[in-house]
């Protein structure tokens, strides 16, 4: 059985990259960022030719490398539209359609991850759908699929993770649920048929995002989920049993705050932290210590609605960075969302870094977002899902208020008149979004 981390799936650090390259390509998508300041210490630049620039992209962000040229793919799901797609990059900034076998009907969103099920050598495509439930596709190497999902759940899912749980060298799914399901491990054979092994783990509620790692050192993937009750931690005994060790995470009494999850070393212990994005009370960081129990360590992070995180080293210091995806807007809705990176110092304090190239507003609904070095030159770069029914260029809020302080200010009340009925305009709906990519650089290289 063969993974494919991708830098440890963008929860550790910065070894073992899969990727490389070099051109950068422009895109047609305007970005809004921040004013001028000085040069951050990364600079990001699009490198999306080829990917959607439509439809809504309800969806977590994965990378792997299904044709096995040394150069990441990138897999989303979109929402009421076609189902879930794959690319493949070419190092350049350029994306090919690869999804030849791929469900071509209407999906709800959700997530995918990327293993080889079948030990052929070959990339597969585990994918959840808030819908439809969860399959795998075992793949070809050159972008065709074939389903082979027996034993699978066929109710709705919003994310899945895959690792070989139980050591039988066979790779192994791990789902979360969209409804009243839980959390749910299914045991592979290397032959596309699965047998659910969850003893241990909530049968109840649901969650939004979970990832597999071995958080506590001994040699078996444990797994950690934005479950409907706040993160959790299950570990693992690496023979289908599961354990919770979640003391010190939050447990909100509103269920479903959670959304986004990821791991990383962000303090140089050796043990692996948890980041989470959450509507309330945005981007949080937790230290692990010994227990395992959990400390909150996210000092410096704005507040913001965020839904996406990632983890990794963005400026090669060494010390794991944050990326998260949301809004800092935190009254308006429309097209204030963005991209924001933090730099870690390595104790679990962060700083926000602007000027960087990506857009820190206007934009589509954020959904998911994914860390992997596309064209092999040792720098992280960003992909990121959007979508949303509004359109980008509607503000619920400042907009309004903007036309209607101008129409005060008009000597001539027809003006003021014109604008203030401006201002009353519904929003424009429809499917607005895409998937996108920021090439990364550190400055002065």
């Amino acid at each position: 059985m063969k993974v494919y981390p991708l830098r440890k799936a963008a929860y550790v650090l910065v070894a073992g990259t899969l990727i490389g390259g070099c051109q950068v390509l422009g895109s047609s998508r305007k970005d809004t960022s921040a004013a001028a300041k000085p040069p951050a210490p990364m600079q990001y630049a699009p490198a999306r030719e080829g990917l959607p620039t439509s439809r809504i992209w309800k969806s977590h962000i994965r990378f792997g490398d299904i044709n096995g040229d040394g150069f990441a793919d990138i897999g989303a799901v979109s929402r009421l539209a076609d189902g879930p797609y794959v690319w493949i990059g070419n190092g350049k900034g350029q994306w090919t359609d690869a999804s030849s076998g791929l469900p071509r009907e209407s999906y709800c969103g959700g997530g995918m991850s990327f293993g080889d099920a079948n030990n052929d050598g070959k990339m597969d495509v585990a994918i959840a759908d808030h819908c439809h439930g969860v399959f795998v596709f075992l793949g070809d190497g050159a972008g065709h699929w074939k389903n082979s999902s027996a034993g699978l759940p066929t109710v709705g899912s919003e994310d899945v993770t895959v690792g070989d749980f139980n050591g039988d060298g066979c790779l192994d799914v791990a789902v979360v649920a969209a409804a009243e399901e839980g959390v749910r491990v299914f045991d592979g054979n290397c032959k596309g048929v699965w047998k659910e092994s969850s003893k241990g783990l909530p049968r109840s509620e649901w969650g939004n995002s979970i990832v597999a790692a071995d958080m506590d050192g001994d040699g078996d993937l444990d797994l950690v989920a934005a479950y409907s009750a706040g993160p959790r931690m299950w570990l693992n005994d690496g023979k289908g049993n599961w354990t919770e060790a979640s003391e010190g995470l939050p447990a909100p009494e509103i269920h479903g705050l959670y959304w986004g999850i990821a791991v990383g070393d962000v303090n140089g212990d050796g043990k692996l932290d948890i980041a989470t994005g959450a509507a309330i009370p945005g981007t949080e960081v937790f230290i692990q210590e010994p227990g395992p129990k959990w400390r909150k360590a996210s000092e410096g992070i704005v507040p913001m609605n965020a839904l996406g995180v990632a983890l990794g080293d963005l400026n090669n210091d060494g010390k794991v960075d944050l990326v998260a995806v949301g809004k800092t807007n935190l009254d308006e809705i429309g097209g204030v969302y963005g991209v924001y990176p933090f730099l870690g110092d390595g104790t679990g304090k962060w700083t926000s870094v602007d000027n960087t190239g990506l857009p820190t507003t206007g934009r589509e609904r954020t959904w998911g977002v994914g860390l992997a070095d596309i064209n092999n030159d040792g720098v992280l770069d960003i992909g990121v899902a959007f979508g949303d029914v509004l359109s980008p260029t509607w503000r619920s809020g400042s907009t309004a208020r903007t036309i209607e302080e101008k129409g005060k200010e008009k000597d001539k009340g027809k003006d003021a008149k014109k604008d203030q009925k401006e201002a009353k305009k519904p929003p424009e709906r429809g499917m607005f979004g895409g998937v996108e990519v920021w090439q990364g650089r550190l400055a002065g290289k």
